[in-house]
């Protein structure tokens, strides 16, 4: 694996006027970050949003910010609906942009009636629920802890939403689902079930996913003596529904990470890091290479070995350039905190984490599928409690894979008074693996005097920009990287 040492000399070579053009947003919301949250971003013709979602005593809450062509954020608000009563609940399933209007999709479990209902709620421009639902599906049960539940998934052509409703569990009998295909204006295109025959097994729903051409995967888990592996349970209109294991067929080597998307031709893609196959290790866990599969060839699952094993990765992000696909990931560790709190305190308390982030992997694949190259970007922060300005995000700028991150502001400026400081940073790769020189954003961003803290955990990429969250303690903006 290559190696990028960052040196002093190399900021003479950088140049964020001449290789990324970099915009700040003027407006500057109310907003607080609570704590690590997980993001999906949307992009327009006219806008870019992004969805925080967390958490918070059995609700799931999702933050909606929507920034325009200027960089200005003209939403920052939390989506929240009334959750009801008991044996009348309402839970958000997802919060999704169809086209260019942001949907709330939300179940009811409705002891009464005996039925979870599926509805559909749009967003106005200033962050408000409608009141006006729109219907789209209902599974009947008999009781309320067995009563289905509902997955959603925007298609890649961003005009269809793939919905799916896995039926109240049946003991001994296959696990049955329906399916419906809404178009951009949430009318039914098609609906239909499906089940998986002979697998009486319970599926546990870890992701779900769709094609433009109606195939419907679903992402589970499943465990042999000593490991965790991903099970993909597919089913393509017209079709059955297929179970496939994603296992290594080198019996040496187990999953360690992965992460998953559907590439441009329809297909399931996951790629990740692979470990040693053994029942338990000491000290940090190693990681041994890279593995990658593809729907289109159910049956296979390729590895490739690294030159040196390398601790603790993790898979962050697939991303698609031409010919090219990359995995993008880091080597990153999270260690829980003892629980010092007693009695009653100790129920509530809240889990906390150090971190540790250290280099940035880039792994290059061409789209058959075989290896071109290995990259590696180093660098070494620690954290406590969250962690999200420590991420790297990555998209495509000027054809090129992008990483941007925050890197040490000494590595790069002789200042020993800001030397720690966070300094945002960008990398551009070419799909023959030419690195360039990195770009600082130090005067852009005026990383010395202003309060804003880059944050590309919270990141969009969209046709050749990338939109990045900025964050003090009461406010957020937007920084567009193109």
């Amino acid at each position: 694996m290559k190696y990028l040492f960052l040196a002093l000399t190399l900021l003479a070579c950088s140049s964020a006027q001449a290789q990324v053009k970099v915009t700040q947003g003027s407006n500057s919301p109310d907003f607080t970050l609570n704590r690590q949250r997980q993001v999906t971003s949307f992009n327009t013709n006219d806008a870019s949003y992004m969805v925080l979602t967390r958490t918070e005593r059995f609700e799931k809450i999702n933050t909606l910010i929507v920034t325009d062509k200027n960089s200005s954020i003209n939403i920052a608000k939390e989506i929240r609906i009334n959750m009801g009563v008991f044996n009348d609940t309402h839970e958000v399933v997802s919060l999704l942009v169809v086209g260019n209007t942001p949907v709330v999709f939300i179940e009811n479990h409705n002891k009464a009636s005996g039925k979870n209902t599926l509805t559909a709620r749009m967003v106005d421009k200033a962050g408000n629920v409608s009141s006006t639902e729109m219907a789209i599906g209902s599974v009947d049960f008999t009781k309320i802890t067995n009563s289905g539940d509902w997955y959603t998934s925007l298609t890649p052509d961003k005009k269809h939403v793939a919905v799916i409703s896995k039926l109240p569990y049946e003991k001994n009998q296959p696990e049955q689902f329906k399916y419906y295909l809404l178009d951009d204006q949430l009318k039914e295109v098609s609906k239909g079930q499906f089940s998986f025959e002979g697998n009486t097994k319970k599926i546990s729903v870890f992701d779900f996913m769709a094609s433009d051409k109606g195939d419907y995967y679903i992402i589970s888990e499943d465990y042999d003596k000593t490991y965790k592996f991903p099970i993909l349970y597919k089913f393509s209109e017209g079709g059955k529904g297929n179970i496939i294991p994603v296992m290594m067929a080198d019996p040496d080597l187990k999953n360690l990470s992965y992460t998953s998307t559907v590439n441009p031709q329809g297909d399931l893609i996951m790629a990740g890091y692979t470990q040693k196959n053994q029942t338990f290790t000491v000290g940090d866990t190693k990681a041994t290479g890279t593995w990658l599969f593809n729907s289109l060839k159910p049956n296979e699952v390729k590895t490739f070995k690294f030159d040196a094993p390398l601790t603790n990765c993790i898979a962050r992000n697939i991303v698609y350039n031409g010919d090219t696909f990359y995995l993008v990931g880091e080597q990153y560790k999270a260690e829980k905190e003892p629980n010092r709190a007693t009695g009653m305190a100790a129920l509530s308390a809240p889990e906390i984490f150090n971190y540790t982030h250290n280099d940035i992997m880039v792994t290059a694949f061409s789209i058959t599928g075989d290896k071109k190259f290995e990259l590696s970007l180093s660098r070494r922060w620690n954290s406590r409690d969250t962690d999200s300005e420590f991420m790297v995000a990555s998209g495509i700028i000027n054809n090129k894979l992008a990483l941007i991150y925050n890197d040490a502001y000494g590595k790069y400026i002789d200042d020993n008074y800001y030397r720690n400081n966070k300094l945002p940073v960008a990398v551009l790769i070419n799909n023959d693996g030419l690195m360039e020189n990195p770009i600082t954003f130090a005067k852009d961003l005026d990383v010395k005097v202003s309060s804003y803290t880059l944050h590309p955990q919270f990141f969009g990429n969209n046709a050749g920009q990338m939109v990045l969250l900025s964050v003090n303690a009461s406010s957020v903006k937007a920084i567009t990287f193109k």
